[in-house]
């Protein structure tokens, strides 16, 4: 009888190896939601008086720098810590552990943001329904779907991930018909909506003005990272979650570059005639597209909302199991895994507690706290290159400066800037919350006279 109580209360001892490289993919454009191109297509258009699509391009660069630090970071430490266990492992154990506390936030803060950006669209193509009943039923679901495994998980992100992919195709079909009609431009192929050179040198224009959309789109490729979180689940991680990254990173940039030129193309005059430029990617469907087609963009926006809140809650859990199994966490409570499942199922749940808060945070609180931790996270792994290879490892020959020295520090420069430049509000949320990380560390290492306990690499 004691043994059957101690059975039931055992933990599972590791995470399954299931995911193969396909499934990464499709986790990691999941978390990142690829209708999120028209979140912020108003304002960008607006800002850059039409180029949205050479932003993307700029965009995708300086986001690849961070894709390519994650990847050689993944090499060295194929484990589920993710920044945490780069930076503890690299820089330095305290500096790692706030590192993972801080991009904790962006991963606990993204499903509230998809919770409340679905609900507030639900509720207002059916009123009859309240936004807080959207809001639990989409903590319900996501909890139920993470806490059965990582394999139904990926049925869900392949599922839904298909269901957006279609609607873009077929709303790229409508356009360019619209288009070849005589519709906008005309034409396929005009260099005018790619790069303006006539309104670039206009005055208050020029490359200050992408690099300032660039800060804005590159929220649209937060995501790629998450496939880092499961290391411990893929299938040959030192080469499966690096290529994972990267065709996540770059595929998505491709497609949003392709996407945002043929919207212009159908509508040039968009940044100086759209009424709200927060809702700029509704007017524009409308015009080109029809309602039919606006509604069935919400529905499509709000189901790509439950993926990116199933995958985030994913890689919260993962990077909360890491650090419970290292002990700087409850390991009781944060490193377990169930039995069956092998899923960290108490991470899961207080998941789903923290995600409660979406009925009382604002839209605005969610995003500010996302931001601040995603942008801090990328600029520790692109730091974490050149601490691990190019100091510790002393590969400085030949391209190896470029690997590890300059590439990582473009990384590093490009997301650090954005940091700096987010609102007051972000910031000190942010610095709340590394507040709260602080006090947390000090207390479980004795005022900083003990180091946090080494991230286990069997």
């Amino acid at each position: 009888m004691e043994q059957q109580k101690e059975h039931q209360h055992e933990s599972a001892k590791e995470l399954k190896r299931v995911l193969p490289l396909s499934s990464l993919v499709f986790y990691g454009l999941a978390f990142m939601v690829p209708l999120t191109i028209f979140t912020t297509y108003g304002i960008v258009t607006n800002m850059t008086h039409g180029m949205v699509a050479i932003t993307y391009v700029i965009t995708t660069l300086c986001m690849s720098f961070t894709a390519f630090s994650y990847v050689r970071m993944t090499k060295a430490y194929p484990v589920a810590g993710s920044v945490y266990t780069y930076v503890h492992k690299s820089i330095n154990p305290y500096i790692g552990f706030l590192s993972g506390w801080v991009i904790l936030i962006g991963y606990m803060f993204l499903p509230m943001l998809n919770y409340l950006v679905s609900a507030i669209f639900l509720a207002a193509a059916i009123p009859q329904i309240p936004a807080w009943v959207w809001i639990v039923g989409f903590i319900i679901v996501v909890t139920i779907v993470n806490h059965f495994g990582i394999q139904i998980t990926d049925i869900f992100n392949r599922t839904i991930v298909w269901i957006q992919i279609i609607f873009l195709v077929a709303l790229m079909i409508i356009v360019m018909k619209f288009i070849l009609g005589g519709g906008g431009l005309g034409t396929l192929l005009d260099g005018p909506s790619f790069l303006n050179l006539e309104e670039l040198s206009k005055e208050g224009m020029g490359l200050p003005i992408l690099l300032s959309g660039a800060s804005i789109l590159a929220l649209s490729f937060l995501g790629f990272d998450a496939i880092s979180t499961l290391s411990e689940e893929a299938i040959n991680p030192e080469k499966n979650i690096g290529r994972a990254i990267l065709i996540a990173c770059i595929g998505a940039g491709i497609m949003f570059t392709v996407i945002t030129y043929v919207l212009q193309l159908a509508w040039p005059a968009a940044w100086f005639e759209m009424i709200d430029v927060d809702g700029g990617s509704y007017e524009l469907i409308n015009k080109v597209a029809g309602s039919i087609m606006a509604y069935i963009f919400t529905a499509a926006y709000a189901v790509g909302c439950l993926a990116s809140s199933i995958s985030s809650v994913a890689s919260a859990s993962r990077v909360l199991y890491g650090m419970g199994r290292d002990k700087i966490l409850p390991k009781s409570v944060f490193g377990y895994l169930h039995i069956k499942y092998q899923t960290p199922t108490y991470s899961i749940l207080i998941m789903g507690l923290i995600s409660l808060s979406a009925l009382f945070v604002s839209l605005s609180t969610a995003a500010s706290l996302l931001n601040f931790g995603a942008l801090l996270g990328f600029t520790m792994v692109n730091l974490s290159v050149v601490a691990h290879y190019f100091i510790k490892g002393k590969k400085r020959g030949g391209l190896d400066v470029v690997r590890y020295l300059i590439a990582p520090l473009c990384g590093a420069a490009f997301t650090f800037v954005i940091w700096l430049n987010l609102d007051l509000t972000s910031m000190a949320l942010g610095f709340g919350w590394m507040a709260i990380g602080l006090i947390y560390l000090a207390y479980t290492t004795k005022m900083f006279k003990e180091l946090p306990v080494e991230m286990k690499l069997d």
